[in-house]
């Protein structure tokens, strides 16, 4: 599966600058990168690998931003973590859903995994999946990202 994480330009950038760095995708004010070796990440492995650049997964605010989301040529084989999980210690609000039909379901899986985070469909619908699955994952930087399934 694939990965995003998002960059947020510096408000003042260099002269002649001002653009994302390479391999970005720009959109909004953020910079988006695309994860989608051939190896997935689990969800806590993917986060780690975008705090460790400076990125955060994504989180999504609006239609506009999945169908941005949808556009991108990432693996084909594999789902996106995004920023969204269960976590009952941790309230927030979330502004904008994209769940696909049933879901979230909080499905079990063997071991008694729960399914408290959310991965991205290509089609753009949202799932939450068990968070040790091997991913993909969108990146971005400076923006919080984390929010809750309520």
């Amino acid at each position: 599966l694939g990965q995003i994480c998002l960059q947020k330009p510096p408000t003042t950038p260099a002269p002649g600058d001002g653009m994302c760095q390479r391999f970005a995708i720009p959109y909004g004010k953020y910079c988006y990168y695309v994860y989608s070796g051939e190896v997935g990440f689990s969800w806590p492995d993917s986060e780690h690998y975008c705090q460790a650049g400076r990125m955060e997964l994504v989180s999504i605010h609006s239609r506009a931003e999945v169908e941005f989301l949808k556009s991108f040529n990432y693996s084909k084989n594999m789902n996106l973590w995004i920023g969204l999980t269960r976590d009952n210690n941790y309230e927030t609000s979330v502004s904008f859903l994209n769940w696909a039909p049933n879901e979230p379901n909080s499905a079990f899986h063997p071991g008694n995994m729960a399914e408290n985070c959310v991965e991205m469909y290509k089609d753009g619908r949202w799932n939450d999946n068990n968070c040790m699955e091997k991913k993909s994952f969108i990146k971005l930087t400076g923006a919080k990202t984390e929010g809750n399934i309520k």
